[in-house]
């Protein structure tokens, strides 16, 4: 009864707001106390109060009275139009007015004019507040005073609510498949008002675009809610218009100029300060649909126009209506233009684009011509840009107008203009009147900066040499190179100089230029005068790129007679060349040929090498060639020992010279020459080779050898080429030359060269760079002696220096990685390594686990003498060892555990425990006791302090006793128990509830050992609450541990029982991925009966088809993709490993739960914004289907239809682009990849080519003729010819890529293999023209390539 009072109190309540504003719209005319604004905002305060109901008298009233006072003309009517609240309150009315009524009274009232004049009104702001806008916060109430109104905010603001206003009555002129037919009439209604007059519908759309570009200058505050929508607004009421020819001219002359202004900034074609997060999302989304507003009713009519009569004149009426911005109109213009579609593999497509995109960039060109030189050339720069991204290049004729008119047009030569006309076609160099022009304008270069000169020579110079290759004239381009070094001045400064242009020389040099081509080129350019050595800067060039033997055969002599000419007085830089030329020829000559070239370059090459300036490239060019002398003379050369001797000289030099940090940096040439080329000369015992080989140890050491304050890291760069270089790891005498240095210097007499001297960590380091082949067993145990002689010191020296630390344990590490039973080894040097662990040094503790695990393992796999003493050592030391703090010394426990491992695979492995000597229960009961006694002071300790007050040591310390808990566990000692008390188990059960916080991975293996210790205190409810409060992720395996240890002494009836808590509706889809982990791991511990289907007969068997059922009916509804790939990886499990488990009903609802993840209506899956997400998902649904085709083939018999659903919605989504199309899943935002379409290609190859296995019938009633194969194949081939459909209409849709049909391309001919001509038939018919014609090129490429023609 009070139920019913209270509902009658709301009802006279409502009824009563509603007579009041009833009350209020009568009087409207009548009062004149009040001005309009208070009236529009009291009749907004009594309608916003008033609930919905089907009356809508007071609606239109209102409409009537507000289109009556906008109509007029003066200062009270234009205030009304303004005001923002007038077109938020139409807004409101509009849907509460049925469709029919709204639109007729809209009619009536003339609403479209009235739009169109207040549109007028607010485009055109007061010219001073029009350039600079105030900063209005977002607490300020809206402008009300007409003065107000009329500043660009406030228009801002009436535009804002316009938008709004016209998106609600846009809605209402929607017709929707449901609809009723007096909704749809109502709905024509509404759209006739745009689509009866054409003009205003035109100018309304031409405001709507300034409003949209006026927003763009709005800062972040006054940015208006719901402004990404706008633009999809005003090409709705465009698209309303009704459409006839002059549509485009109408479009140029009103609206591309205003669009075009809005997509440049968008595009940043023109500069613009705007930024923020509403900029951003709006150039996000207005972009995409300007471009395709503009190519529908402005590019693409004038291309299918360009198509019938080759005339582009309303484009070029465009741009002179745009002229206001001509760089905005030009450059959006040909972007478009440019990108218009065409078949790439269709000869005649690809020549009437060519004439589309020339005719286009010529009226782009034309309309560019009133702008200054220097801003014509930049905006040109940036056309030819987009020509080269789309692949839209102009005809050479043109480019090579625009290089003589505008490149070279004043005094300063445009070289990025020239770089983009070479890009585009670099053939307009080869046609133009005098090419030598150019050459000249390069030249002339006067003191480029470093910025123009790499420019000229990547974007200029670099792609000439290609051009004149191709046109098989490289030979002109070199002369004409050659003559401009002669005419420099100074060569060396010369921007032809550069060396960039003789490294690409070589990589197309013998490609263009045979053998007697550049014999015949070198002896044209002998004849040309020059006197600064121009020649070599070619010869440089030449000899870099050949590699033919007959080619270098036949030059080697001209190049050899050019060498060998007098180049006194050329500069040191270009002479340089000439060393590094004879050393290209020292390594190509007979040994006849190199001695005499020897004999005559000797003499000048000497005084290089001996008092030559290190910091010049002569002298690193006569070392270098001098190193390919001693190698060409190598073994047994005529002047072998001469040339040696200079090297040795030489690297003597290099030794002397290196003696500070930046001595190394300035001689790294020489010391990468040294270290790479010379260990090659280390083959033969003479005794200049052995000198040599001393001089390369010696550099070696005093690389190496730097002061402790040095950048060793840099040091170690150096060296590594001689470490890592073959020649001296196979030579064991370098080798040992090279590394028996280190090692003296690590355990030499002398206290200078000692482990813990300065520079010891330097040492280690280099020793560390050491291939494992350099460790020989003998270096191997000398280097362990060397450490034990210095083990406390070396400790001390780690406790205080960490970096030091780990050096030596990584030293250790890679020694005992092989066999090392050294001499003196006993079990001391274990507890003494573990003891340099410094506290909360996770890595260091690594490195010495490992350690501990290596040498425990080698003496456990060797029984003799020796480590059965080891062995009883460690047996004495574990039988006199206190039980310690979890938190003090980690050393017991790590030795234990290593000791309790190790003796447990051997005796897993069948060998003999007793050879060893030791009582492998002393350490299973020590471990048992440590560990014990370490948790229960960790439960004790961690009830008197916070999880906050644990350290990094004390949470690596209990890491490591639950390790060791592990390892007990898995030992299987019956004597060894853990004791723990009742009070200590609990004390730990609330710290692995704290720790969570703290350290997850802790926290878990705590858990997971106490489900072990104590099952029984656990009930199923307290397993599942654990899991669902896992809110941080944790490794997989930490889960499955905690469940293995739970469940691995329960029966198969009580994991039935916690299984469905798991998996629970709320934790499929959201929250804890810990549940599900846990739900298939207990799945994947599942014990089948006999027949292991879900119908047993047991009351409480598992029914897995029921389990999978509610698994496959969530996927659609998950909320992250981490939910999402667990219910894949669950779903396949079950359709696998319990296959026969499987009903009819579950192969259908899967092949449908996918078909549902790919709609518009799939699951918003939050963080699918990745790159990689959308992927992840799809590759998931591939799995899926995939499994269902190889495993469940026979369940698709009769129910063909279901697959190929799903097939057609994975296609569906692999082809389609979210930034164009609004129906697609919402967890698609990007567009997939080829790999992907891969993926799909092999879902068709798996129905289309069925392995025998999968298509076989579990038996046979009777023999068959024909196989079961081929009876698939005909199936299938009745139903895929459809999804040949969809991928067509796919492609006349959205934009396909090539490389996307190239990897759908093998299961699209799978699909044609086994469709007959039939259904092909009939999909032809499907068609339309359009269609057809896709079909016909596809069906041509598969006869052409992918039809089998086999007898």
């Amino acid at each position: 009864m009070e139920a019913m009072d209270m509902d009658v109190d709301v009802d006279e309540g409502d009824s009563s707001q509603r007579l009041a504003l009833i009350r209020a719209v009568r009087v409207l005319d009548e009062d004149d106390s009040l001005p309009l604004p208070e009236k529009i905002h009291k009749i907004w305060l009594l309608l916003t109060a008033v609930k919905n109901t089907k009356l809508h008298g007071v609606e239109e009233s209102i409409l009537r009275w507000l289109l009556k006072q906008m109509s007029g003309s003066n200062d009270a009517a234009e205030h009304v139009r303004r005001l923002p609240l007038t077109w938020t309150i139409l807004g409101h009315v509009f849907p509460k007015i049925p469709a029919q009524a709204l639109g007729r009274s809209l009619a009536y009232l003339r609403f479209v004019l009235v739009l169109k004049t207040t549109l007028e009104d607010v485009t055109k702001a007061e010219t001073e507040e029009s350039t600079k806008t105030k900063k209005r916060k977002r607490g300020d109430k809206s402008p009300v005073t007409l003065a107000d109104l009329r500043k660009p905010s406030g228009c801002l603001k009436t535009g804002s609510e316009i938008f709004r206003a016209l998106e609600i009555l846009l809605d209402q002129g929607t017709v929707y498949s449901e609809v009723r037919p007096e909704k749809r009439v109502g709905a024509e209604h509404v759209k006739s008002l745009f689509s009866s007059s054409g003009d205003e519908t035109r100018d309304i759309t031409a405001k709507l675009l300034l409003l949209c570009n006026d927003s763009l200058r709005a800062t972040e505050d006054e940015a208006s809610k719901g402004q990404q929508s706008w633009v999809n607004t005003l090409t709705a009421i465009w698209n309303l218009r009704l459409h006839n020819k002059e549509d485009i001219l109408e479009f140029a002359k009103h609206i591309y100029g205003p669009a075009s202004i809005i997509l440049a900034k968008l595009e940043g074609d023109i500069p613009t300060e705007e930024s923020g997060q509403t900029w951003a999302r709006c150039r996000e989304i207005w972009a995409p649909q300007l471009r395709r507003f503009m190519s529908t009713y402005l590019i693409r009519p004038a291309r299918q126009g360009f198509a019938v009569d080759k005339n582009i004149d309303i484009l070029k009426l465009a741009l002179q209506i745009a002229q206001t911005d001509i760089v905005a109109s030009v450059t959006v213009m040909w972007r478009i233009a440019a990108r218009t579609p065409r078949d790439a593999s269709d000869p005649k497509s690809k020549i009437e684009h060519a004439a589309w995109a020339e005719a286009v960039f010529q009226a782009a060109a034309e309309g560019l011509q009133s702008l200054p030189n220097r801003r014509k050339n930049e905006v040109l720069s940036k056309l030819l840009d987009i020509a080269l991204k789309t692949g839209s290049i102009p005809e050479t004729e043109t480019l090579r107008a625009i290089y003589q008119a505008h490149a070279l047009e004043g005094a300063e030569v445009d070289w990025t203009l020239i770089s983009k006309i070479i890009a585009c076609d670099a053939d307009v160099f080869l046609v133009a009147q005098d090419p030598d022009v150019l050459f000249d304008k390069i030249a002339a270069v006067a003191k480029p900066n470093s910025e123009t000169k790499q420019e000229i020579v990547a974007n200029v110079i670099v792609p000439l040499e290609d051009v004149f290759a191709r046109a098989r004239d490289l030979s002109g381009f070199v002369t004409r190179w050659f003559r401009c070094l002669c005419a420099a001045k100074k060569v060396e400064k010369s921007i032809w100089c550069h060396p960039s242009i003789r490294e690409h020389l070589a990589t197309i040099l013998e490609a263009s230029l045979s053998g007697p081509q550049l014999l015949r080129l070198l002896e044209g350019l002998e004849s040309i005068a020059s006197t600064a050595g121009e020649i070599l800067v070619v010869l440089d060039g030449v000899c870099a790129g050949l590699t033919d033997e007959s080619t270098i055969s036949a030059i080697h002599p001209k190049i050899t007679s050019l060498i060998e000419q007098d180049y006194e007085g050329v500069c040191s830089d270009v002479l340089a060349l000439r060393w590094r030329v004879a050393g290209y020829l020292a390594s190509w000559a007979t040994t006849e040929e190199s001695n005499r070239l020897w004999k005559k370059i000797k003499a000048g090459l000497k005084p290089i090498l001996k008092k030559g300036s290190l910091g010049e490239d002569q002298t690193f060019e006569a070392f270098s060639c001098c190193s390919r002398f001693c190698l060409s003379n190598h073994i047994g050369g005529k002047y072998e020992g001469d040339i040696t001797k200079l090297v040795c000289a030489m690297v003597e030099r290099l030794i002397a010279s290196v003696k500070t940090e930046a001595d190394l940096q300035l001689l790294k040439p020489y010391v990468d020459l040294v270290f790479s080329q010379l260990p090659r000369l280390s083959e033969q015992p003479k005794q200049e080779v052995n000198t040599l080989t001393e001089h390369i140890v010696g550099l070696f050491w005093r690389v190496t050898n730097q002061p402790p304050d040095s950048h060793h890291v840099r040091s170690l760069e150096l060296v590594r080429p001689l470490i890592h270089n073959s020649d001296m790891v196979d030579e064991e005498s370098f080798l040992d030359a090279a590394i028996n240095p280190l090692l003296d210097a690590l355990d030499g007499s002398g206290e200078q060269h000692r482990w813990t001297q300065p520079n010891s960590r330097d040492l280690l380091l280099t020793l560390l760079e050491f291939p494992v082949e350099a460790w020989t067993r003998g270096r191997r145990k000398r280097m362990m002696g060397s450490w034990k002689k210095q083990k406390s010191a070396i400790s001390s020296l780690a406790k205080k220096d960490a970096e030091y630390g780990l050096a030596v344990m990584r030293l250790l590490v890679k020694i005992v990685q092989q066999p090392t039973l050294y001499e003196e080894m006993e079990f001391a040097d274990l507890l003494d390594v573990c003891s340099t662990v410094t506290a909360g040094n996770a890595t260091l503790l690594a490195m010495a686990e490992r350690f501990v695990n290596n040498t425990t393992r080698q003496v456990t796999a060797n029984a003799n003498a020796s480590t059965r003493v080891y062995l009883a050592s460690a047996s004495q030391w574990a039988m006199s060892l206190q039980s310690q703090g979890y938190s003090e010394d980690r050393t017991p426990i790590i030795v234990l555990r290593s000791l309790v491992a190790a003796l447990t695979d051997r005796k897993v492995s069948s060998a003999s425990i007793e050879q060893l000597g030791v009582e492998p229960d002393i350490f299973n009961q020590k471990l048992a006791s440590v560990v014990g006694q370490a948790l229960s002071d960790f439960a004790s300790e961690a009830k008197k302090l916070s999880v906050d007050s644990l350290s990094d040591a004390n949470l690596q310390s209990i890491s490591i006793v639950l390790d060791a808990a592990q390892v007990l566990r898995n030992g299987s000692a019956p004597l060894a128990k853990l004791e723990l008390s009742d009070t200590a188990l609990g004390q730990l059960d609330e710290a692995s509830n704290t720790l969570v916080a703290k350290d997850a991975t802790v926290a878990w293996k705590l858990r997971a050992f106490l489900v072990r210790q104590s099952p029984d205190r656990y009930t199923a409810d307290y397993f599942c609450a654990v899991l669902e409060y896992n809110t941080r992720a944790v490794g997989e395996e930490l889960i499955h541990s905690f469940v293995d240890g739970y469940v691995q002494e329960k029966g198969q009836s009580f994991r039935d029982q916690v299984l469905p808590k798991l998996m629970d509706r709320d934790k499929l889809i959201s929250g804890p991925i810990a549940p599900l982990v846990a739900a298939q791991r207990l799945l994947e511990l599942y014990q089948a009966s006999n027949d292991d289907r879900g119908s047993s007969n047991t009351p409480t068997s598992l029914d897995l088809a029921k389990i999978h059922e509610h698994v496959t009916s969530h996927l659609s509804q998950t909320e992250s993709l981490a939910h999402f790939k667990q219910i894949s990886e669950t779903m396949l499990f079950l359709l696998d490993k319990h296959a026969n488990a499987m009903t009819q009903y579950n192969i259908e609802a899967t092949l449908t739960s996918v078909v549902q993840v790919c709609s518009v209506h799939g699951p918003n899956i939050q963080g699918s914004t990745k790159t990689t997400a959308a992927g992840e998902i799809f590759t998931s649904l591939f799995k899926i289907v995939s499994l269902i085709i190889k495993r469940h083939r026979l369940r698709l018999s009769g129910h063909f239809h279901i697959i190929l659903a799903a097939l057609r919605a994975l296609l569906t989504v692999l082809l389609a682009d979210p930034t164009t199309t609004s129906r697609h899943p919402p967890w698609l935002h990007s567009r997939l990849q080829p790999r992907h379409a891969e993926r799909f290609a092999r879902l068709l190859t798996l129905i289309c080519e069925p392995s025998a296995a999968s298509v076989a019938p579990s038996s046979r009633a009777r023999s068959e003729l024909d196989s079961a194969t081929d009876k698939a194949k005909r199936a299938a081939g009745q139903y895929m010819y459809l999804l040949l459909e969809v991928y067509v209409k796919l492609q006349l849709e959205v934009e396909v890529t090539r490389d996307m049909r190239k990897a759908l391309e093998v299961g699209v001919f799978s699909v044609l293999d086994i469709t007959g001509e039939g259904c092909r038939k009939v999909l032809n018919e499907s068609l339309d023209a359009a269609g057809r014609a896709v079909f016909r090129a596809l069906f041509a490429e598969y006869r052409k390539f992918g039809k089998w023609k086999g007898v």
